[in-house]
């Protein structure tokens, strides 16, 4: 430990050297010299706590703040955290404080220490400490950055979930993606989600955008006239996550809910530059502690980890089954909507340069991984989730009723559902009298759970349309599989008729006898 105590003098003229105040990349501030650093970095907030180095490894951490300072300045929040996380995780792997340096013996030991699912961050320390040693700062041997350099780094395997089709990280299949989408809906209905976890759900589904864009999003990024989304663009090497948008064309039923999403948030105070997921909506009790001024670009906005925390526990509690993972609860990060996003891209044909446009990626190396993925093992994943999961996910949520007498709202203006394109006669009531509703009647009505089909109506009629129209559409998987959730939910409607037929004939019969 002599070495170490020898580091403490240089130490503490290096602390006399730390700029009073060092600006980050984004503008905002903060004095390098506490212990505990924090800034906000566009929709980040960004926090460094130096205090838990002890036993020898405080004598360190002047250094550590000097190789960190070139990187606050010129990068995102999350890698300079990453950083120090990275040196962090050497120190407590470490336990022992080097006799002086750190040198390439503690290197080689701390990688032979590393897990399968850790070696990423032998290549992220490589980084930090690169420029340690080019800064000349005392604690790491120079020979420790040669010895790193010519060590080939195993990286982060990128887009293994998606090529793997991972069922717990990875894309959703097609079957997934239509049980989530009619889950949600139905949750919503039934006021077990807020209606911002339903304009996110299929905002991530449509727009395929990380969540620290949507975290990024202000009310006035969406157009009630034109039904278009701005949005903010991630990982540009730009000022903040507001400095370039992508334009998303959003469809007549959720641009409708989002219009009255947007006029009822105004009516409460909110304007165009306020948060689109606004921190008083999403977290009731409001931040921990506030870090920034309401002339903050992102102020009253959510951080993409509490926006994405609070959505992944409010999807957790309505999450359907998936046969993937013997019918537990499907998990959705919001970074799963992204992969689902890029995957249904590729499988419809998309070009390498769209998928990277619609995706926000700079260049087409991220996007390699969507279109190799074997379009065999997509389908075979598909047809035999489908297989298995249709007995436990209902596509039917309604109730049937005997008539239009013992419907919900029986003979209300709206209520009644008709497909004249089988037949003149109704074949249910809406409980909830269509209103707000721009669906496809009666198709999109069999998969609502205010639908009441009647017992006496033309289900057999629209059955058979369903499965002309999706013959017709057979040399495309994708248009085919439209309307099987329908087609199964029609069918369940027509069993439950048969079911309650047999039981009332068996109830005749028992009379009469």
């Amino acid at each position: 430990m002599s070495q170490t105590t020898e580091l403490r003098p240089s130490s503490f003229a290096l602390a006399l050297t730390l700029p009073e105040r060092v600006f980050t990349r984004s503008g905002s501030s903060f004095d390098p010299r506490e212990d505990l650093w924090e800034w906000v970095d566009g929709p980040f907030n960004a926090r460094i706590d130096f205090r838990p180095y002890s036993d020898g490894f405080e004598a360190f951490v002047p250094s550590l703040k000097h190789a960190l300072l070139p990187f606050v300045k010129g990068h995102s929040s999350a890698h300079v955290m990453n950083l120090e996380s990275a040196f962090s995780h050497f120190v407590d792997a470490t336990q022992t404080c080097p006799a002086g340096a750190i040198s390439a013996q503690h290197i080689s030991n701390y990688a032979a220490k590393l897990g399968e699912t850790e070696v990423g961050r032998l290549g992220t320390l490589n980084g930090l400490l690169q420029k340690w040693v080019d800064l000349g700062m005392p604690g790491v041997d120079p020979e420790c950055a040669t010895y790193l350099a010519e060590r080939r780094k195993p990286g982060n395997k990128k887009g293994e979930a998606v090529r793997t089709r991972n069922p717990v990280d990875g894309p959703l299949s097609e079957e997934e993606y239509t049980a989530l989408y009619s889950a949600v809906n139905a949750a919503y209905g039934r006021g077990e989600l807020p209606l911002w976890t339903l304009l996110l759900t299929r905002l991530l589904l449509a727009c395929g955008g990380r969540i620290s864009q949507y975290a990024s999003l202000k009310l006035g990024d969406f157009d009630c006239g034109t039904l278009v989304l701005s949005l903010p663009q991630a990982k540009t090497r730009e000022k903040n996550a507001r400095s370039s948008f992508l334009a998303f064309d959003i469809s007549p039923q959720t641009g409708r809910l989002i219009t009255d999403y947007k006029n009822g948030l105004q009516a409460e105070g909110y304007n165009d530059n306020s948060a689109f997921f606004p921190q008083d909506l999403v977290m009731p009790k409001g931040p921990r502690k506030q870090l920034r001024t309401n002339k903050d670009l992102f102020y009253g906005h959510c951080t993409p980890n509490t926006l994405s925390s609070w959505f992944r526990n409010l999807m957790a509690e309505i999450a359907p089954p998936t046969s993937r993972l013997d019918f537990a609860p499907m998990p959705l990060a919001p970074k799963r909507f992204r992969y689902t996003f890029g995957t249904r891209l590729a499988e419809e044909g998309a070009s390498k340069v769209v998928i990277a446009n619609r995706m926000g990626h700079a260049d087409l190396q991220q996007v390699n991984v969507y279109v190799a993925a074997s379009p065999k093992i997509v389908e075979n994943i598909d047809k035999t989730m489908g297989a298995l999961l249709a007995p436990l996910a209902r596509a039917f949520k309604g109730h049937v009723v005997e008539d239009e007498e013992h419907a919900t709202h029986k003979g209300a203006p709206g209520s009644r559902i008709i497909d004249f394109r089988v037949s003149k006669d109704p074949v249910g009531s809406c409980a909830g009298k269509g209103s707000n509703c721009a669906f496809n009647k009666p198709v999109a009505c069999y998969a609502c759970f205010r639908f009441e089909p009647w017992l006496d109506a033309p289900h057999s009629k629209v059955l058979e349309r369903l499965e002309f129209e999706r013959e017709n559409w057979s040399a495309d998987d994708r248009m085919a599989a439209v309307n099987d959730e329908p087609i199964r939910a029609v069918k369940e409607v027509i069993a439950l008729c048969a079911q309650i037929w047999q039981q009332q004939a068996q109830r005749e019969s028992e009379a009469v006898s």
